[in-house]
Parts: C-alpha cells; structure tokens; sequence
C-alpha cells in the first residue's frame, strides 16, 4: 500500500498532462480508422510481427532474416499502405465539420434536396453522381471543372443530368457552403483491387474519391435504375430515398458507417 501511495506522490503535473494527451490522441486514431480498411491491414501487420517473435523464440534464422528486412521498410510500407487515411487525418486537423457555416435546417433542406432528385433520376434511369463534400476539401476538383456556385435544386440536378445537358458527364460537388460548385467533374477511379469487375465508371469513380477524401457520394445507376452511397471506399447499395435521407444525414453527424446504416431505416443493403 505505501509503495503505491509512493508512486502516485512521485507522479507530477506536466504526467498527467502527458497521459491525458496521448488518450485523446489513442481514441481520436481509434475514431479515425473505425470502420475502414484499415483494421484488417493492422491486423495483417500483428500476425507478421507475432511471426516474427515466434521466429526469435524458435530461432528459425530464415523466417527472422526476411522479417528483419521487411521491418527495416516498415515506415515506407505504412506510408504507402495508409497514404489515404494519412491525408485525411492531417485534413481534418483544425477544420470544421461539413456545412458549419449554414443552419441545421438549411442542411436538412439540402439533403432533401439531393435525396429527391436521385429518387427523381433513378426513376428515369439517369445516370448521376452527387458529392457531399465534407472535411476534406475538394477544391483541386472544383477548380478544374465547369464552375457554378448555384442554389441545389431538384430541377437543377434533374437539368444537369438530363442526357442532352452538356454537364450530364461525370460529376457535380457541392461543397461545404452548400452550394452546387461544379459540375462536369473527373473523379479518380479506385485502386482498390478487391472491388467488383462488374461496377461500373460512376461507381467505381465514387468509391475513388472515397478513399483519399471524407467525401460522401450519391450514384444513380443509370442501367439498373438503383441508388447508392459511397463513404470511406465502400458502398451502400439499393437504398430507397428515405433510407438515402437517413443515412447521409447520420454520416453528417460524424457517425460511422455501421452507425449510420444501423440508424437508418430497414432493408439497407451494402455491397
């Protein structure tokens, strides 16, 4: 008991402070990489490190020589491997949450907004792509393209996408303001090798997007007729403009993805 009571005197201001400081710093990584893809590389870099133990204790000399080598790239491989969630950590430093800058309800007005017109298009078989954007900003895409700085609008969208629009190409941002700020826009396509053969440019462009940005995207199957959302390099599938409304509203919030869908309503599909 004293030498506990020992400890906890010898434990100084400036201590505190220093754990206190690497919590948040723990959680707010924690919070960061929740639901992404890169748990599981986490964890594929725990069972090489675990092997690699095993190796020392057992003295194999071959497995521990090659995972000496890897282990010396280790600081490459993690910046090559978490390039994405690096960007977006150090984007969302000191940067406020998406449409901070308008009201509540304004938010909710736009979300309607964009929940209606995908329902509108799907109708038609539309072909679209709509980005939210959040935290990180997107002006490298909006700077590109055909600039407009307009009002969202059910008709303004439905013009936009319209085959005979000179716009109906690719993809519009709305950015934090909430305003429609570009259209025509070129999204990257995904370098996930794991993603569907069978998805097509305008999804395979969103979930590009999603991995090196916060953004949420909206896409409007053009031979299906369907509604999905992207986030954080995967996709939501089928979802019906309620569910849509819901679920973006929830991602605005900051919630996780599993959050999100678990919130919103029923018959949500991912993919």
């Amino acid at each position: 008991m004293e030498g506990i009571l020992e400890v906890l005197a010898s434990i100084r201001t400036r201590d505190l402070i220093d754990i206190a400081l690497l919590t948040a710093i723990i959680y707010w990584l924690l919070q960061l990489i929740k639901g992404t893809r890169t748990i599981p590389i986490l964890l594929g870099l725990t069972v090489l490190l675990a092997t690699y133990g095993l190796a020392e204790v057992l003295d194999l000399a071959a497995i521990s020589w090659l995972m000496q080598n890897l282990f010396s790239a280790t600081v490459v491989i993690l910046v090559v491997l978490f390039q994405a969630d690096i960007r977006n950590a150090l984007a969302r430093l000191g940067i406020s949450t998406m449409f901070r800058e308008i009201s509540s309800t304004a938010q909710n007005d736009l979300i309607a907004e964009v929940a209606e017109a995908a329902a509108a298009l799907a109708g038609k078989k539309i072909g679209a792509s709509i980005v939210l954007e959040k935290e990180t900003g997107l002006r490298n895409y909006i700077d590109r393209w055909t600039s407009l700085m307009a009002e969202p609008t059910v008709a303004l969208f439905l013009s936009i996408f319209h085959t005979s629009s000179p716009l109906h190409d690719w993809a519009v941002i709305i950015n934090r303001e909430g305003l429609l700020a570009a259209a025509r826009c070129i999204l990257p396509l995904t370098s996930n090798p794991a993603a569907s053969k069978r998805l097509g440019t305008r999804h395979r462009s969103a979930l590009g997007l999603t991995e090196e940005s916060d953004a949420l995207v909206v896409i409007v199957s053009e031979e299906r007729g369907k509604i999905s959302l992207a986030c954080r390099g995967e996709l939501i599938r089928d979802l019906a403009p309620a569910e849509l409304r819901a679920t973006i509203a929830q991602l605005l919030k900051g919630k996780g993805r599993e959050d999100a869908i678990s919130e919103s309503p029923p018959q949500t599909k991912t993919a």
